[in-house]
This record gives structure tokens, sequence and C-alpha cells, in this order.
């Protein structure tokens, strides 16, 4: 998250932004899906697609990772996914006319080789979601898993 988001807002908003693999046919329904009505209860649209959820918050702008070796990304190859959409629930300070030029969420067609070793860095700053060529400087960053563990069962003895 960039620094800019504080001086845009004013604060530092609490945020979410998903990252979805898509099959071409989400990413059809997604361009032209409302992001406040994606974020929105009982975001139905949002719980399909099984999107990994970054969180950020004056606390906690620590960049995102979601790594080359976490199991979504099979599952995404299984599914047989075309495109990677980044959705974060940033405020509005003005009405999106347009939802498909909302800046809030950015849509990459990663082609046939999306599992390639390339990498994809993205900023969500004041005027939205970007895509940048090269890692942003600020290189703190956390893993983040799509794929949730299998809990252990405690033992108990009666």
């Amino acid at each position: 998250m960039s620094e800019d988001v504080q001086d845009f807002y004013g604060y530092c908003p609490t945020l979410e932004v998903d990252i979805a693999g898509l099959t071409k046919a989400e990413e059809k329904r997604l361009s032209s899906y409302d992001v406040d009505k994606y974020f929105a209860p009982p975001e139905q649209f949002r719980k399909s697609l099984g999107a990994v959820t970054a969180k950020f918050s004056d606390k906690d702008m620590v960049g995102k990772v979601l790594p080359s070796g976490d199991g979504i990304w099979d599952k995404w190859k299984d599914k047989g996914v075309t495109h990677l959409a980044i959705i974060a629930n940033l405020p509005l300070i003005a009405s999106v006319k347009d939802v498909q030029a909302d800046p809030r969420k950015l849509i990459i067609d990663l082609n046939e080789k999306f599992i390639s070793p390339g990498s994809h860095y993205i900023v969500i700053s004041g005027s939205g979601v970007i895509e940048v060529k090269n890692e942003p400087s600020d290189v703190k960053t956390v893993k983040i898993s799509g794929v949730e563990k299998a809990k252990k069962k405690d033992k108990t003895d009666k």
C-alpha cells in the first residue's frame, strides 16, 4: 500500500484487497461488476471467486506477497484461470460512472503461461489499484496464503 493513501484521504483507511484467479467467464462478469456491490453483504459473487484477501490498516501497511509456491496457484491452474484480478475496497471520493473503468479494480490477462517465473507488482494508492513494472522500493513484505492449512485435532483423554 502506497504512503500516498493517507495523503489522499487525510487518514489511512482500513481496507481489504482481494486477489482472485478468474476464468474467462468470471473475468467478463467482474469487468462490469460494481466494486461496492462486490464487497457488500452477502458477497455471493466474491465468495464464489474464492479470492485471497490481504488486509491493510494504519497499523499494518506492510506489503503482501502471494508466493508462486502457494497452493492457490495450483487450484487456479486446475480451474482454468486466464486472468488475475486485484480488487480494493478503497473509499470512493467521487462516484464511478463506468464500472469497467473503476480504479479500485485491476484485471490482468495472464495468458497461457500464467504460472511462469514472472511477477506482478501492484500498488494500492489514493488513485486506485496500479500495476507497476518494478518491485516497490519498500521491500518490507509478508507472505499471505490462499490455501488454508488443515488444523490439527487436539487429542483429549476422558
